[in-house]
């Protein structure tokens, strides 16, 4: 667990009603130093309210590619969970127009058959979008992903590890129903869940709670609602856990354990982070029925 650097809290916004329903009944949920999540007391929605404004979250960015590509054993795990993540959504479709949001190197699009799917990124950073083109001669667009133009449209949006960060993210989900095809699908994956189980209990140590970027905390059902809006409906869902590099299930579940046995006893202080668990990431694909680009 990192808290926050001072050097930061000048770049705090404002605070907010819930992104969702527009509610400002707001309850605290997890707090390190002068961050603090709160979550809606009316659809359960939890965010980090205030968070840092775009001139913060951009330094939270600095050099973080190439931070990225220095991580090699993370590296090494992230590859398993690309083909892990690639095999569940190509049960559902299997080629076609692909566009990575927040595509960083271009790595999850090159475990994709380049003979089955014509792929392209959308990406902030120059030098992952640069990376994207020498070393997988990936097409990458670079800007903010509801600001482009696209002339064409897409059987698959991939949103991976990337929606928690965005400080608009509604904005992002209907621009997404804006360039799927009729039919086509809205995979999101690798995203903290909000009503995890380890997330209620361990607050702000939770692991995916002390990364800066990370924003807003989805669950499956919320996004279903918004998604609805914008003319999806919701396919299919999973939580992986067991089959990640992530996983050790008897380590886990007894420091889990162990850990909630503390927090009872008023000794949450000697805990340092949590451990991965089950429930705490979210898989999900929805399918484009309709359009409802003007809603």
């Amino acid at each position: 667990m990192f808290p926050p650097s001072d050097k930061l809290k000048k770049y705090l916004g404002e605070l907010k009603p819930c992104i969702i329903c527009h509610s400002k009944n707001l309850e605290s949920w997890a707090k390190l130093d002068y961050l603090e999540a709160k979550k809606c007391r009316n659809c359960g929605m939890i965010s980090v309210n205030p968070h840092l404004n775009d001139e913060g979250l951009s330094k939270v960015y600095e050099d973080y590619f190439s931070h990225r590509l220095d991580a090699k054993e993370l590296f090494e795990k992230r590859k398993i969970m690309y083909e892990i993540d690639r095999d569940w959504i190509t049960k559902f479709i299997d080629h076609g127009k692909v566009l990575d949001v927040g595509s960083s190197g271009g790595q999850f699009l090159s475990v994709f058959d380049s003979n089955k799917w014509e792929k392209q990124g959308i990406e902030i950073d120059k030098d992952a979008a640069e990376f994207a083109k020498n070393e997988y001669d990936i097409p990458i667009k670079i800007g903010y992903f509801p600001e482009i133009s696209f002339e064409e449209k897409f059987d698959l949006v991939i949103i991976r590890g990337v929606i928690e960060h965005f400080s608009d993210p509604i904005s992002v989900l209907k621009k997404c129903a804006e360039v799927i095809k009729l039919n086509g699908y809205l995979f999101i994956t690798a995203t903290p869940v909000g009503d995890s189980f380890a997330f209620d209990v361990y607050r702000e140590k939770w692991h995916l709670f002390t990364p800066l970027g990370h924003i807003h905390f989805f669950t499956v059902d919320l996004l279903t609602r918004i998604l609805k809006t914008f003319g999806m409906s919701l396919i299919d869902q999973h939580y992986q856990y067991e089959e990640t590099p992530y996983a050790n299930p008897e380590k886990d579940f007894a420091k889990i354990k162990n850990d909630i046995i503390l927090i009872s006893q008023g000794k949450g202080d000697q805990i340092k982070t949590s451990p991965p668990f089950s429930g705490s990431m979210m898989t999900a694909v929805w399918q484009h029925y309709r359009w409802a680009h003007n809603k």
